[in-house]
């Protein structure tokens, strides 16, 4: 039976993965305009929201410097959250550095024997957030024009997280300092540095080529009626309009559609805030890539549901507080959105990533040249 069952399985993915590629040879005009959006949103948005951070996370995770936090800091961690010296900065790095770069940073302390695999995988569902630079840019000042609705959902989103690590800290068990003893040096140096630039440029090339091929299946399954189908039973139960449920569905498989939304609905600031909190199934799957499948990816999916609702009721008792001089008329809404008046600046940042990709393999081959050299002067 249960070689049946799993059978069953592998053939419904053969067969869907046959009916993608027959979609993507079919309507080529489709997925051509999927693709498009995706690259503009990817150099407009995602790039220059996350390319940075991606680089401080792993420069910060090389030099060692996440290690050496001071020990009243590292004691409060792990007294409040269960979190020892090597995942608290982490915690509070990824609240405000964007979503992948704190599963990133516990992967490669786990890669380097400083935390157990099991607490990279529980902590990879708190060590998330959105960043404020995702959260101004590409949503409140897109959708509502003004400050106040980012600031509700930075605030919601991370006392969601603060509330869960707590939560979490009763059932989780921290090792003690000397049972993960890995490498944990501070050292800065200029090749920690073009590695760390070089880490930086993959991991955006992993989140962006993510965000391309996820866009190519969501026009699938706008195209197919499925998106149409589940926006029709969602409006059953909430008060939306089918278009308002079909662009909530598809800030659910992907965060950054929320531009789709409605613009200066204040009523759909929760939702917003549940999706952003919850990152939506392309965040989870860029994580996938970047961890390269190490950790398990079911606690950060019950650890983000669990975080999303949160995060929306949260929204629901401090909005009246933020938007209580806001004054909500459809005739006086000014949606600015902010958007790069160009792509330049984000192509200029990856040409130039590439010449540190090529400068660093240059002087790796260089180094290894010279100690040869070295050896064989050595021995002769």
């Amino acid at each position: 039976m249960k070689k049946i069952g799993k059978f069953a399985f592998l053939s419904l993915k053969i067969a869907a993965l046959l009916i993608l590629t027959l979609f993507c040879l079919t309507e080529t005009a489709t997925v051509k305009d999927a693709v498009y959006e995706a690259v503009i949103r990817c150099l407009n948005t995602i790039i220059p929201s996350l390319y940075g951070m991606m680089v401080i996370s792993a420069l910060l995770t090389k030099s060692g410097i996440t290690g050496k936090i001071p020990k009243a800091v590292s004691s409060f961690g792990k007294a409040v959250f269960g979190m020892d010296k090597n995942v608290f900065p982490i915690f509070l790095f990824s609240l405000f550095a964007g979503y992948p770069t704190g599963a990133k940073m516990l992967c490669s302390q786990y890669e380097n024997n400083l935390i157990s695999k099991k607490n990279a995988e529980i902590f990879s569902g708190l060590c998330f957030g959105a960043g404020p630079a995702f959260i101004y840019g590409c949503i409140s000042s897109h959708i509502y024009g003004n400050e106040n609705a980012g600031l509700i959902i930075l605030i919601s989103t991370v006392s969601a997280n603060f509330i869960l690590a707590i939560a979490v800290s009763f059932f989780i068990k921290t090792a003690s300092d000397s049972q993960y003893c890995g490498i944990n040096s501070l050292t800065l140096n200029s090749n920690i540095l073009c590695d760390s630039v070089s880490s930086g440029g993959r991991s955006m090339a992993s989140i962006c080529t993510m965000i391309l091929a996820f866009s190519v299946l969501t026009a699938f399954l706008r195209e197919t009626g499925a998106i149409s189908a589940i926006a029709h039973i969602l409006c059953s139960f909430a008060s939306f309009s089918d278009s308002t449920a079909e662009a909530v569905i598809c800030a659910a498989l992907d965060v950054t559609s929320c531009e789709m939304l409605p613009c200066g609905d204040y009523t759909l600031l929760p939702i917003i805030c549940g999706l952003v909190s919850f990152g939506g199934v392309c965040i989870l799957l860029q994580i996938s890539a970047l961890t390269s499948g190490k950790l398990s990816l079911l606690p950060l999916i019950i650890l983000r549901t669990a975080a999303a609702f949160l995060s929306g009721l949260i929204c629901h008792f401090i909005s009246p507080y933020f938007l209580a001089d806001t004054v909500i008329s459809a005739a006086a809404i000014n949606i600015s959105p902010c958007r790069s008046s160009t792509p330049v600046p984000s192509l200029i940042l990856i040409f130039m990533t590439f010449i540190v990709f090529y400068e660093s393999d240059k002087l790796k081959t260089c180094s290894k040249q010279r100690k040869i050299n070295t050896k064989f002067l050595l021995f002769h």
